[in-house]
């Protein structure tokens, strides 16, 4: 069962859709992700990268809070986007894998609460800010742990 088909219940897609596809994509962020991805997160974005989509936007209950994660493409580009001298050290130890559609970000990395799925802001792209959210993309979108932490700052 795919991550999508577990969705936590106060979780609903409100933009993108499965649509698998994005190999080439995917090939590209194995070989260029400075740690070593989850395959829970590989297979997501194996069910989001397909032509025409950019990812998956889920709303949080009834709280407008959103969470976007981002399919191949849009991963690929928002590291080029991200990658300058300011933040070179920190991207060379961790993966961004999304956001709030606003300023929070969410990345894999190992920080204080060792390795994970962390939030940070746009602006402050570091660990000595960063919060944990969970373990896993699989322990946050279906478990719902972290759920409150990626939203709010």
């Amino acid at each position: 069962m795919s991550i999508l088909d577990n969705l936590n219940q106060r979780l609903t897609i409100d933009d993108g859709e499965i649509c698998v596809g994005g190999e080439n994509e995917i090939e590209k962020i194995i070989n260029i992700a400075p740690i070593i991805l989850p395959d829970d997160y590989i297979e997501f974005l194996k069910n989001v990268s397909g032509v025409g989509n950019w990812g998956i936007v889920f709303s949080v209950d009834e709280t407008g809070n959103m969470i976007y994660i981002w399919d191949a493409k849009m991963a690929l580009q928002k590291y080029e986007e991200f990658f300058r001298d300011s933040t070179k050290e920190f991207l060379e130890c961790a993966w961004l894998i999304g956001d709030d559609v606003g300023d929070l970000v969410y990345f894999y990395g190992e920080g204080n609460d060792g390795k994970g799925l962390y939030r940070t802001s746009s602006g402050e792209l570091s660990f000595t800010y960063a919060e944990k959210i969970a373990d896993s993309l699989t322990e946050f979108l279906t478990e719902g742990k972290g759920i409150d932490i990626a939203t709010t700052l």
